[in-house]
């Protein structure tokens, strides 16, 4: 079994950059990953939701995995996300993302039909860890989308049990009760924070490295979060949370479409989004840069 890289820092939501006409732009990728490699980040997460996943087609999933994987390079791991809620497909996704180089390969829940019992879900995704070849696998865990709230600590004690290859929890919720919990169980698992805004909570908790869509533009301000807290600071990381949770009910006041306005406004154009996601008119596009600006958001973009 490929050993899984032990993450700390900030991983990257990779976005899935588009063409005016909403179609997968892969020359926009490359600039994107330099962009990553020049504020330090951790790793790649390809294909989850800020990439958009469930709006690709299972080719342009493939095609989204390799370009990144490429540009990567070997310089920064990548962990590719494979879930659907159909484990074929899964297990297709995920022998691609491992033939093309992926570091690692995540599966979620279903989330149409959802599993009744943690033994359910677990064995859906044990269905899917062969098709891993040994490469480490982990879990997409994220109640808030898939509507799967089973206990997660029940769920982890099956797979450290009987899947030699699970490795790891992408954790996408506020329950922090449950995050430390899980983090001490087994040093064998990694837990990938995934709430950007409470990232500072998630350290205190145990957590080593998160996975946000917001860090992709505002970098040195969630660095300087981690730094702080490591070294005793916790004024300061309070204050840099401030300016993330300011930074986080702007850009929803403007919608989904929002995430990847903000990336433009950091200097790197990854496109619109696609339907039914809208786009924003040019002087709501204005008005947000403005607000962010009088938030005193400025100088952390980007």
């Amino acid at each position: 079994m490929q050993e899984f890289p032990y993450f700390k820092g900030l991983l990257s939501p990779t976005y899935t950059p588009m063409n005016e006409d909403g179609s997968v732009a892969p020359d926009l990728v490359a600039p994107f990953v330099e962009y990553l490699l020049k504020h330090r980040f951790a790793g790649l997460f390809v294909n989850g939701s800020t990439g958009e996943f469930p709006s690709l087609t299972m080719s342009e999933r493939k095609q989204v995995a390799e370009v990144y994987i490429n540009a990567a390079a070997g310089r920064i791991p990548v962990i590719v996300n494979a879930g659907s809620c159909c484990a074929a497909d899964s297990r297709e996704l995920a022998a691609h993302a491992v033939a093309a180089g992926a570091d690692a390969v995540c599966v979620m829940a279903p989330f149409y039909f959802r599993p009744a019992t943690v033994r359910d879900m677990a064995d859906f995704i044990k269905s899917i860890a062969p098709a891993c070849d040994g490469r480490p696998i982990l879990l997409y865990h994220a109640p808030c989308i898939t509507g799967v709230h089973l206990p997660l600590i029940d769920f982890l004690r099956i797979m450290l049990d009987e899947v030699p290859e699970f490795a790891g929890v992408k954790f996408t919720s506020e329950n922090l009760y449950e995050f430390e919990r899980c983090v001490a169980l087994s040093d064998r698992i990694q837990m990938l924070f995934g709430r950007d805004e409470m990232l500072l909570g998630a350290l205190a908790m145990g957590a080593r490295a998160g996975v946000g869509t917001t860090y992709n533009y505002l970098p040195r301000l969630y660095h300087g979060v981690v730094d702080a807290f490591n070294a005793g600071r916790m004024d300061d990381a309070r204050c840099l949370m401030e300016l993330s949770h300011k930074a986080v009910a702007i850009s929803a006041r403007y919608g989904l479409a929002s995430i990847k306005v903000f990336m433009k406004f950091a200097g790197i154009d990854v496109g619109p989004m696609r339907l039914p996601v809208n786009r924003l008119s040019h002087e709501a596009e204005g008005r947000f840069r403005k607000e962010l600006s009088l938030a005193g958001l400025d100088e952390w973009i980007g």
